[in-house]
């Protein structure tokens, strides 16, 4: 089999049980499920998105399940890129993902400071922020590697900089006047304001990389498929819809 099919057959091993399995057995073979969404969003073609939301959503079902089996929930992650040193993707998917960092993290540090947003915190304000910082860093290294490689043959470069797409500050009105719950874009449900914040984060980093002319490596295709799953998840966990309608319809 292909790296593809096999991913695919581990992610969709849960389903495939047959109908009277035991709800702990269907528990520990969905264990496995998350990390193989990851391959299919990496291994492929035109899966990226599936696979990354797929992986979210297998968590949140692990989380609803964990208890009853006295099992700890998928732990929520710090969203980051620490220890990446290099992505192979265009540099405008990282700097549209960026952007997408940095107007999450302003807002999650604007309704922080109101105090009426579950959810809200400093803290995944920072994450966005740091994970911002460096998707801008691995854009400015990936622009200075394309410049250097073209001028390879000349004497000299001209040694144009990357420049910084963040805005820094964003309009938040709508998020200010919905400080509990808002109509999300997507599905058109209304959700949590804070999981509606993760989750389209999440969804812009999604579209970010299935748009790119050229197929990044699958490596690289699974750290971003990991970055956006998490913000996703995190979107779960504070209240947005796991269901196929709200994530996929």
């Amino acid at each position: 089999m292909s790296p593809c099919e096999q991913a695919l057959v581990t992610s969709t091993a849960a389903d495939a049980l047959p109908d009277g399995t035991p709800q702990l057995r269907y528990y520990m073979t969905l264990r496995s499920v998350p990390l193989a969404w990851i391959d299919v969003a990496a291994q492929c073609s035109d899966r990226f998105a599936e696979g990354t939301l797929r992986n979210a959503q297998t968590k949140q079902a692990l989380a609803t399940l964990a208890g009853k089996f006295g099992q700890s929930a998928p732990e929520v992650t710090a969203a980051r890129l620490d220890g990446v040193t290099s992505l192979d993707i265009q540099t405008s998917a990282l700097d549209a993902m960026a952007v997408a960092e940095d107007r999450a993290g302003f807002a999650m540090e604007v309704l922080a400071a109101q105090g009426k947003t579950a959810g809200a915190t400093l803290r995944l304000g920072d994450m966005h922020k740091t994970a911002s910082q460096q998707l801008v860093s691995l854009a400015e290294k990936g622009a200075s590697s394309t410049s250097s490689t073209s001028s390879a043959s000349s004497t000299s470069s001209t040694g144009q900089s990357h420049a910084d797409p963040r805005q820094k500050v964003y309009a938040v009105d709508a998020l200010l006047a919905n400080p509990v719950t808002i109509p999300d874009k997507a599905s058109g449900l209304t959700v949590p304001t804070a999981a509606a914040i993760e989750m389209d984060c999440a969804r812009t980093e999604i579209a970010a990389v299935a748009d790119t002319e050229s197929k990044p490596d699958a490596d690289t295709l699974m750290i971003l498929s990991a970055l956006a799953a998490k913000h996703a998840y995190t979107a779960m966990q504070l209240g947005y819809p796991a269901t196929d309608a709200a994530l996929f319809e």
